[in-house]
């Protein structure tokens, strides 16, 4: 049986010595001692345990019996059974009238030991699987057939649930992703990449529309208990909410896109909604399918007659005070006529004037595309 190997075997011996102070070994399906007390004894043949095996039952082994089998020494074998079949074979050394009592006991506890190390590894199979399936399904479902929904259905996954895609990156440090993983629901899906979490996290949705507030809040406490209890910092990317399967690709790529741009304009922040960078969002996209020139190239006009930047930090300030003068000429102290010549000078070198509100609009798009490059 694959799941006895060396390494359980010899963890059963290790077990097992420890209840009875006798020498164990252990035998795989074909005999072969691949555990044992003697070190010397392993990767030899235990024609007691061949006999086990041959005959699914136990096999007493005294001295006189000893003296004429291969690779054997006096004792009890007993079959190792799992799910109605011989794994292997276990055997204790010494006087069968000593250590009779013992057999049973120490059968038990090899075939619990190995009852519990096949269901850890299938536990682990099946979330190794689940990650697996959970990653298909970040690139959205036209791939998919009959059989990936199959193996959704026997692991329980109800892709019916609403969900949205949520990156979270915890710099240099798994010891912080174990600890998010532990914070998730059961229904809940992630997928680990070397240097970021994609998580598909189950929503509240209330009168048919995401309650983002809710999910906002448990990111913001993920962040602040990473920070509190593990010292560990984390930011987190938060996508776009859609109702059905189809949409988690979208999600995810709007979370990618929200992460990036969020990480050029707001270096300093820990947590990015896609809600709040839907513009830059929309120009990094523009930039990739190369529609991005449409803008216009006023950031670059601006700068290269602008050398000390007092144009751009005019603009940018200008921009944030939604064109109050009276708040511009405050932050960046100022005087009224200088503002009037600054702004006159922007719209000489661009032919767009940001007292307008479309030729502002312009300006501004031709900025932040230049941000989020």
């Amino acid at each position: 049986m694959r799941f006895l190997d060396k390494l359980l075997a010899q963890e059963i011996v290790n077990r097992t010595m420890e209840i009875i102070n006798r020498n164990i070994n252990v035998m795989d399906a074909k005999g072969i001692i691949i555990g044992s007390g003697d070190k010397k004894r392993i990767d030899t043949i235990h024609e007691g345990a061949v006999r086990v095996i041959a005959t699914k039952t136990g096999f007493e082994i005294g001295e006189d019996e000893a003296k004429q089998l291969h690779g054997v020494k006096a004792g009890i074998n007993l079959p190792i059974k799992f799910r109605d079949k011989i794994a292997g074979v276990i055997g204790i050394t010494g006087a069968p009238d000593e250590i009779r009592s013992y057999g049973e006991l120490v059968k038990m506890a090899a075939e619990m030991i190995l009852e519990q190390a096949v269901l850890i590894d299938e536990m682990q199979w099946d979330e190794r699987l689940k990650e697996e399936l959970t990653g298909q399904l970040l690139h959205g479902t036209d791939q998919l057939n009959s059989l990936y929904f199959e193996r959704v259905k026997r692991l329980g996954i109800d892709l019916d649930l609403p969900r949205v895609a949520i990156l979270l990156t915890v710099e240099n440090n798994p010891k912080g992703y174990k600890w998010i993983r532990d914070k998730l629901d059961q229904a809940d899906l992630y997928v680990m990449h070397p240097d970021h979490m994609v998580l598909l996290k189950k929503i509240s949705i209330k009168e048919l529309e995401w309650e983002s507030d809710k999910t906002l809040q448990q990111m913001e406490k993920w962040v602040g208990d990473l920070k509190k209890y593990r010292k560990l910092d984390c930011k987190i990317a938060v996508g776009s909410y859609h109702p059905t399967i189809d949409g988690i690709a979208e999600s995810y790529r709007k979370a990618v896109y929200t992460s990036t741009v969020g990480g050029k304009l707001d270096p300093h922040k820990k947590i990015y909604f896609y809600e709040d960078y839907k513009l830059p969002v929309f120009l990094a996209r523009a930039n990739q399918y190369g529609i991005g020139e449409e803008i216009g190239p006023y950031f670059e006009q601006l700068k290269q007659h602008d050398k000390k930047g007092e144009l751009l930090e005019t603009l940018r300030v200008y921009i944030e005070e939604n064109g109050d003068n009276h708040k511009v000429i405050g932050r960046l102290f100022i005087h009224r006529n200088t503002l009037r010549y600054r702004l006159d000078r922007i719209t000489e070198l661009t032919n767009k004037d940001p007292r307008k509100v479309k030729d502002l609009l312009e300006l501004y798009l031709s900025i932040l595309q230049n941000q989020v490059k």
